[in-house]
């Protein structure tokens, strides 16, 4: 019976995963769950909207025609599209976006579970350890409270691709097994959110400057540059599009202090009682619990009796847990930093980290520490993780009486107001600045082709979505100067009489072309992508299958 466990070891420890995921994703079950609650909205309604314009105008649509009072809104040319994709299949199969965003979180959470499981066991060289860090990490306050407090699909889909990428670091520098993992990770993190991608990146070259001696082996160096090619071409669909919209037009995103301070970062740092209690202010839950505070605390006696081939990274990860439970708090000095530090918005974000790197830590101490360490030691420390996580959450979780399906919420309308939160939409960061400034004109705008200088006459308009026809005649002896009701996104192709014409941003932050005097022609206009978007797309698709054939081949 023994050698049978120990022959499906990883196979059972992969079902504990995932029953212990099951348990934590009870309360998934809740029918008055809030899924909208915080960014929850946004994200269900910008899968909603990206679907309805995948249905329009193909895979890959940047623009959500429909957002925006029927401006087209832009999501996926700032934000990774991973999330909305995994949402919009699970909604499909499931036919219920609320039910499909449960199960892509469901799904997201036991792979995180399994991919902890595989790093830590590689690291620890143990499996009882690699499932107790497993667990750890699954029961993670703050893991949860991205699921269940504020919603935030993008940063708990992160959790899944974190320990891939330190998976393939680790093999790089102290293995010579499988290193593609930092391929997967980091591509992963680049379409899913571009904060913790920043922050994985700066902790990854943390990683490799404190292997810098490594490097020297040809082996190393080549590895690093496969991956940094592949994960450069992967994502070239993403990043290529991003840069595109800085070179194209000014975008609220991109303006100064437009998400955060410095100052403001700071104010939201967390006080130290924080880390140990969770008081019922309206705030997250961002405790660690008393099982790691006690286990983190066992890292004094596991620094004197720790392996010698675990101490190089036991000190990397145990520094890197106490850097950024430092730098989640108000102590730490977020405001002296550069403005563009502020872009983390919230110190707490780091909690994010803290739980992947407490948890190899606590593992370790356990693993150290306890002689003839076995499942039954998994087992308890494990009940007391589970038991006492859902315990506090089951209080806290937002809930709602009414719960309406998203087809059903009003979605990417601005009503002009200066300060306002539109589900789907968000605050409007993605918005053209020039159309961020008057958001009033865009809430009145007329949903039809205006003139802005000149005289002309706009007849038999029809527009769908991102394609609309018209006939026009200039009646000026001038140029004519018109104004289309599309937001200024890169990608819209405007044909007069089949030749395509030259677009520019109009003070209103709107798609504006101009014709000659006296013209009477044939107006189409088309979301079609720019060149750039075209070739990059390719350059992706190639490049994946390129990746998948090298997996292939190292297996």
């Amino acid at each position: 019976m023994k050698e049978k466990i120990l022959k499906n070891r990883k196979l059972i420890d992969t079902a504990i995963i995932f029953l212990v995921a099951c348990i934590l994703s009870i309360i998934l079950l809740k029918p008055n769950l809030d899924v909208y609650y915080d960014d929850g909205v946004q994200h269900i309604g910008r899968a909603f909207g990206t679907l309805a314009s995948i249905k329009q105008n193909g895979l890959f649509p940047n623009v959500i025609s429909n957002f925006a009072n029927n401006f087209g809104y832009s999501w996926n040319l700032f934000y990774g599209p991973l999330s909305a994709y995994g949402v919009i299949v699970c909604a499909l199969i499931f036919r219920n976006f609320i039910t499909g965003y449960k199960i892509f979180c469901f799904i997201c959470l036991i792979l995180s579970g399994i991919f902890m499981y595989k790093f830590a066991s590689k690291l620890i060289n143990n499996n009882n350890a690699a499932l107790l860090a497993s667990i750890i990490y699954l029961t993670f306050p703050y893991h949860l409270t991205d699921l269940y407090t504020r919603n935030a699909l993008g940063e708990f889909v992160s959790f899944v691709f974190i320990p891939l990428v330190f998976l393939g670091l680790y093999n790089l520098f102290y293995t010579e097994d499988n290193h593609y993992y930092i391929s997967i990770g980091a591509i992963g993190l680049i379409l899913t959110h571009n904060i913790s991608t920043l922050l994985v990146a700066i902790f990854s070259l943390f990683y490799v400057i404190f292997n810098l001696e490594k490097i020297k082996e040809s082996r190393i160096k080549k590895g690093l540059i496969i991956n940094i090619v592949f994960i450069i071409l992967v994502t070239s669909f993403f990043w290529v599009p991003l840069l595109e919209t800085k070179l194209y037009a000014n975008y609220r995103v991109y303006e100064n202090e437009a998400m955060s301070t410095s100052e403001e970062a700071a104010s939201h740092g967390l006080k130290l009682k924080q880390l140990f209690v969770t008081q019922k202010d309206g705030s997250y839950i961002f405790e660690l619990g008393p099982h790691i505070i006690i286990l983190l605390a066992f890292s004094v006696m596991t620094i004197r009796q720790i392996s010698s081939e675990l101490r190089e990274n036991y000190i990397i990860f145990l520094f890197c847990s106490l850097i950024t439970l430092w730098m989640s708090t108000k102590y730490f000095p977020w405001k002296f930093l550069p403005d563009g530090m502020s872009i983390i918005q919230f110190p707490w974000r780091m909690l994010m980290f803290s739980s992947f790197f407490l948890s190899l830590v606590c593992a370790i101490n356990v693993y150290t520490i306890v002689k003839k360490f076995n499942y039954k030691d998994v087992l308890v420390i494990s009940i007391i993780a589970i038991g006492y996580t859902l315990a506090i959450f089951m209080s806290y979780v937002p809930t709602s009486e009414n719960i309406a399906n998203i087809d059903q919420i009003n979605l990417g309308n601005f009503s002009g107001k200066e300060h306002e939160t539109v589900a789907g939409a968000g605050k409007g960061e993605y918005l053209p600045s020039n159309a961020y400034k008057d958001r009033f004109y865009v809430a009145t705008k007329e949903d039809v082709t205006t003139v802005l200088e000149g005289k002309a006459i706009i007849e038999n308009e029809t527009k769908d979505g991102s394609n609309l026809k018209a006939n026009v005649k200039t009646l000026d002896a001038e140029y004519t100067i018109f104004e289309l009701p599309y937001l200024y996104y890169p990608g819209y192709e405007v044909r007069l009489d089949g030749m395509i014409a030259e677009t520019f941003e109009t003070k209103n932050g709107f798609l504006g072309f101009a014709m000659g005097p006296e013209d009477n022609i044939e107006l189409s206009v088309k979301y079609t992508g720019t060149s750039s978007m075209k070739y990059s797309l390719l350059a992706s698709v190639v490049s994946c299958i390129a990746l998948g054939i090298y997996i292939w081949k190292k297996h």
